[in-house]
């Protein structure tokens, strides 16, 4: 574990909820464009470095895992609305704080960290996902942020909540950490967390699209991510 992962993993979503605080529109362009490249990216990590390495460990018990952790982000998805894959739908909550939205945000966040605190993987395939989690993480923040400042009247609380939800990731990891001797529990973890990825990202590449067709800029922004996370997994990124 290195400490550079974990101040970027605060680092990405603490901004990206500043920058749902202070963005005047909810649904912007821009967002589902970052969301369409962030959901590339954490596919191709996934399928290119996770999936494999999880077999490599389980062997074929690894595919139960990793149809759990798919459906348990479908009930996940119950609670916290969809927030982590773009979906703000603010109108449909209550005012006051939105607890449902952030312990399920919480708990997601730090189920991702988990996966980066132990060795189940090697240092190469946690680098990238450092940089997976980080930019799916900006995203959820900042659809948070949009969450509390509509819906929670205390709004100079608010920059406290996006800090805590930011330091989930990092508790995720460090927890992780301290149960690196339990391997074989480890590994099933990681394939349940590999399971909520490709929930997440296949939901953010299909399902952002309100006319359910890719405009030849999400087409881009895909290409991007994809070629990113190629570059990241043959080249090593550090």
């Amino acid at each position: 574990m290195q400490f550079w992962w974990l101040f970027l993993l605060f680092f990405f979503p603490f901004i990206g909820g500043v920058i749902g605080f202070n963005i005047q529109s909810s649904k912007t362009k821009q967002l589902k464009l970052f969301l369409a490249f962030s959901g590339a990216f954490l596919i191709s990590i996934t399928v290119i470095n996770l999936i494999p390495e999880v077999y490599e460990r389980m062997g074929h018990k690894a595919g139960y895992y990793i149809l759990a952790g798919f459906f348990l982000q479908i009930i996940a998805d119950f609670f916290s609305k969809g927030v982590e894959h773009g979906h703000l739908h603010v109108h449909d909550l209550k005012k006051g704080f939105p607890v449902s939205v952030f312990v399920a945000l919480s708990l997601h966040a730090v189920l991702e960290g988990f996966g980066l605190g132990g060795d189940a993987f090697s240092e190469e395939t946690r680098s990238n996902l450092v940089f997976a989690i980080g930019l799916h993480e900006i995203p959820a923040a900042f659809a948070l942020a949009v969450v509390l400042k509509s819906v929670h009247t205390i709004n100079n609380r608010n920059y406290f909540w996006i800090a805590l939800y930011a330091l989930m990731v990092p508790i995720g990891m460090i927890i992780g950490s301290q149960l690196v001797s339990y391997s074989d529990a480890f590994t099933a973890v990681i394939s349940i967390v590999i399971g909520v990825f490709l929930h997440i990202s296949t939901t953010i590449l299909f399902e952002n699209n309100e006319s359910h067709t890719f405009s030849k800029y999400k087409l881009v922004a895909i290409a991007i991510g994809l070629t990113v996370a190629l570059l990241a997994v043959n080249f090593h990124v550090h």
